[in-house]
């Protein structure tokens, strides 16, 4: 607030310096210079008005700031003089508040170790069986019973009953073999490619497409989106029609022809490994 009472009394004084310092004739608001700059012209032009009543509007600005400045500054000690509010403090009860001090803190408690594991039982070391030859209970001959044996003088010949040549096959019926299928692969690094590119591609399309005559009849304009697999040997199997031509199922057929005619491709692969994957190739019907 006193910054501002600062600044009108110095725009105060200096207007009051500047009016009374100036000569009458060097003021622009001077009655005299007024009358003769404007003796032979039209006065009610308003330079003229502005500059006649200068003096006035200064006079009632300088009396504005100085009354401005004394309202500001009686009401600024008026509000000083008021009365203040009084805070009443709580009374003193007279009771004196003992605190505690914090609870110390325990220390965790201690986990007891885990008991030992039980003791093994000593287990008895596992012996193989002793395969013992049979008691041979028969009596040899004595030396003089076999010189009074005699050797007979005919051949016995045995009978080949009871008696087959053992074979290596098992028994039970013929042996069976699992074959193992590989998935088809959907992601492959490397996909199957026709040899020689895009370009053999449609020429071996167009060389063997053989357009049904219904097409050319219907005007049929359209492709057939044809699905294979391509093994690891780069045959081509399992095609089926993927996107038909509703107004030409020859179409369809042909495009099944034209596939199962195609040579080996080269197969996908994955990490340097062939694998199967699948091939989608559209076939173009266009009637002239």
């Amino acid at each position: 607030m006193q910054v501002l009472y600062v600044i009108v009394a110095l725009v105060t004084g200096f207007s009051l310096l500047d009016y009374l310092t100036a000569r009458k004739w060097q003021q622009v608001t001077s009655n005299t210079r007024n009358e003769v700059v404007f003796a032979h012209r039209n006065k009610a032009y308003g330079a003229y008005v502005l500059r006649s009543s200068y003096n006035k509007r200064m006079v009632m600005i300088m009396a504005g700031l100085i009354l401005f400045a004394a309202l500001s500054f009686g009401i600024s000690e008026l509000i000083k003089r008021l009365p203040k509010e009084e805070v009443e403090l709580p009374k003193d009860n007279g009771k004196n508040i003992t605190l505690q001090p914090p609870a110390k803190e325990l220390p965790p408690p201690v986990t007891p170790p885990p008991p030992p594991p039980p003791k093994l039982e000593q287990m008895t070391a596992f012996l193989p069986p002793v395969i013992e030859d049979e008691v041979v209970t028969d009596v040899l001959p004595t030396q003089a019973e076999l010189e009074n044996t005699k050797a007979g003088d005919q051949d016995v010949e045995g009978g080949d009953e009871g008696w087959e040549l053992p074979t290596d096959e098992p028994t039970g019926g013929p042996a069976l073999t699992q074959t193992v299928v590989e998935p088809i692969e959907t992601w492959v690094e490397v996909e199957a490619e026709f040899n020689g590119g895009y370009d053999k591609l449609n020429e071996f399309i167009n060389d063997n497409i053989r357009p049904p005559a219904e097409a050319a009849d219907l005007g049929v304009n359209g492709r057939v989106i044809v699905r294979f697999v391509v093994e690891k040997d780069g045959t081509v199997s399992n095609a089926v029609v993927e996107t038909k031509l509703d107004e030409c199922p020859a179409c369809d057929k042909e495009a099944l022809r034209v596939v199962s005619r195609m040579p080996k491709w080269k197969a996908a692969s994955n990490a340097g490994r062939e694998v199967r994957t699948y091939v989608r190739l559209p076939i173009k019907f266009e009637s002239q």
